[in-house]
């Protein structure tokens, strides 16, 4: 008798949670409004400023951007598919000469040492880092190069980062091919590299909403110290990243490897990369060649008619045509990911994690070369590179429960209210940067008297509620008790009255003219203060009866460091009182983690585990 045997389950007919799914979504909602919104914007921007020099500038950046990742990809290729084709130390070597490089570059820029080739180092506008200069006759002469056509800085940093990923690789070879980085390892690295990233980031961004000429003053040293410290933090996200997806890299070989070769060498190198240097290395030569046959000036005008092509640019109608075809490949690129999502699901996630940690790094090399907007695409490419390490995690394993259970009113709600929250806290978080060409992107935020002040509290306010919907989406399971109801309206209660207290402003110090000085706003960030007390204290009701002391100490530890925040900034001096609501808000955060995931002593009954596989029949992807 022949034993039947069961088709195995092919990955993409596998179930997926709905949380999962919108975490993917997420991903995929971020790479598309870059791809197709900001990347378009940008080379719209630059191709019809006044010179040309803006133009070179980027597309060398992220031409040889996207050359370094074809080399990162080369490597993975020749180091893990399946074994060394050569000594990894080879590739070691070869990514320390080029870090070494691109650290040079920096060094010698910052401290002003090529005076030969940048004597105008000074200037009353900060620090020139581009090259050729005028009057150069050797190399880059400027009659094939628009002056100024090379961003040093931005050379250096691509080859830094280039470097020591290459550098990366070759080191993490033999441990992961030996199995030495699975398990608890690869755990412990991948959680400290991302607390790290995430706290240097939480950091930066509250000292530069708050005392921005710290971090912002060009000819401060705690300027390049927080450049440094926001650059170690992009780092630790991009390790964490590398060590989460190299073992899962080898054990579905035949999945990724190919997909890694493909997107790239074969795409950001041979398809990206190549026409971007070659463009480049051209344009300034094919601009004078189009002013002399377009007389009208439809394409290309120039400011001075002795300057040419020195003074030309494009015209805004060849930047919409520019804009066409920039948004014609990035939205086909989209649309074929979404087609072959179903069947080549693992190419895809591997295409958009390249795509994403591609562009973060972009957005740094594209704005290194003035020193304001230097530190904040650091932070941007340090937030972009912690969502494609969620992207890639969420799309490799389940970690919602999956259950037979229709979604539900509740459901719907969650998965509509947190999609709505992720949205307005993405855009709260691109409306930081005053890049140059934020017109172009559609980002019109002008900041205030506060600065990123209200971009700050947006990103704080939209970030948390939707990392609280979303935990309750994941465990909804679970019901909630009427305990943990009245803990999450009250404390939700508690911080609409205290924002309501400081938008309206303090004038007076309450504590020291006591109710004499009262206002409207104090009165209500007062009843704010009392609703927070009664849900901290159901909270702590609730963890004792549930036995939880974990649960206790996280309500408490929470509790002490939003007081301390508050405390040290009230006593600090100046205009601290945003930092004082911000600390109340704090004491809060063990609360809500409580309410949405915390333990409920009147449901601690055995309840039979909810089905996983393929017995979740209304999971999402679930066949039916």
């Amino acid at each position: 008798m022949q034993a039947a045997t069961v088709a195995p389950l092919r990955e993409h007919e596998q179930p997926m949670s709905w949380a999962r799914a919108l975490v993917l979504a997420t991903g995929f909602f971020f790479l598309a409004a870059i791809l197709i919104a900001q990347i378009p914007g940008y080379f719209y921007t630059i191709s019809t400023l006044s010179t040309l020099a803006p133009f070179e500038q980027g597309t060398l950046s992220l031409g040889l951007l996207a050359v370094g990742f074809g080399l990162i990809a080369m490597e993975i290729a020749f180091l893990y598919d399946p074994k060394p084709l050569f000594p990894p130390e080879l590739f070691a070597l070869a990514g320390a000469v080029i870090a070494a490089i691109g650290g040079l570059f920096l060094y010698q820029v910052y401290t002003r040492s090529w005076h030969e080739l940048l004597p105008d180092l000074t200037t009353k506008n900060g620090v020139t880092t581009t090259w050729p200069i005028a009057n150069q006759s050797y190399l880059f002469n400027p009659i094939w190069f628009q002056v100024g056509s090379i961003d040093l800085v931005s050379v250096g940093m691509i080859g830094l980062f280039i470097g020591l990923g290459m550098l990366t690789y070759a080191l993490l070879c033999r441990p992961v091919l030996a199995g030495k980085l699975d398990g608890p390892v690869r755990d412990i690295i991948v959680r400290v590299c991302l607390v790290v990233a995430f706290a240097i980031a939480a950091v930066y961004i509250t000292i530069n909403t708050f005392s921005p000429k710290t971090v912002f003053d060009q000819h401060a040293k705690d300027s390049a110290i927080a450049n440094i410290l926001l650059f170690l933090a992009l780092l630790a996200a991009l390790l964490a990243l590398q060590v989460w997806m190299l073992p899962i890299m080898i054990r579905h070989r035949q999945q990724f490897m190919p997909a890694v070769y493909f997107h790239g060498v074969v795409g950001l190198l041979g398809q990206v990369g190549a026409p971007l240097i070659v463009l480049w290395a051209a344009i300034y030569p094919i601009v004078y060649v189009i002013r002399q046959v377009d007389s009208t000036q439809f394409i290309v005008q120039c400011s001075e008619k002795t300057v040419i092509p020195g003074s030309c640019t494009f015209t805004q109608y060849t930047g919409y045509i520019v804009v066409a075809i920039v948004v014609g490949l990035t939205f086909t690129i989209m649309m074929l990911g979404l087609y072959f999502w179903s069947t080549r699901r693992n190419t895809v996630i591997l295409a958009g994690t390249i795509g994403i940690v591609f562009l973060g790094l972009a957005a740094t090399v594209i704005h290194v070369n003035d020193p304001l907007q230097l530190p904040v695409g650091l932070f941007l490419a340090t937030c972009i590179a912690i969502l494609a390490f969620g992207f890639t995690w969420a799309s490799q394993r389940e970690f919602a429960e999956l259950s037979t259970a229709p979604l539900g009113c509740t459901g719907q709600w969650l998965l509509l209210g947190t999609g709505v929250l992720i949205y307005m806290g993405g855009f709260a978080i691109f409306s930081m940067p005053s890049f140059f060409e934020s017109e172009a992107l559609g980002l019109y935020y002008q900041p205030g008297a506060g600065l990123l002040h209200d971009a700050f509290w947006a990103m704080l306010l939209m970030g948390g509620l939707a990392a609280f919907q979303f935990t309750i989406l994941t465990r909804r399971d679970q019901p909630m008790s009427y305990l943990r109801k009245f803990v999450m309206w009250t404390l939700l209660v508690a911080v609409l009255l205290e924002l309501i207290g400081a938008i309206q402003g303090f004038h007076h110090d309450l504590l020291a003219g006591g109710w004499d000085v009262a206002e409207g706003s104090h009165a209500v960030f007062v009843a704010g203060i009392c609703f927070e007390a009664v849900g901290l204290a159901a909270a702590l009701v609730g963890v004792v009866r549930a036995n939880a002391w974990r649960w206790g100490l996280v309500v408490i530890i929470s509790a002490l460091i939003g007081a301390a925040v508050a405390y040290i900034a009230y006593n600090w001096g100046g205009n601290t009182a945003e930092i004082v609501v911000f600390g109340f808000i704090i004491c809060m955060i063990g609360g809500f983690a409580y309410a949405a995931a915390g333990p409920d002593w009147q449901l601690l009954v055995e309840r039979p585990a909810p089905p996983r596989g393929a017995d979740a029949g209304l999971a999402v992807g679930a066949p039916h």
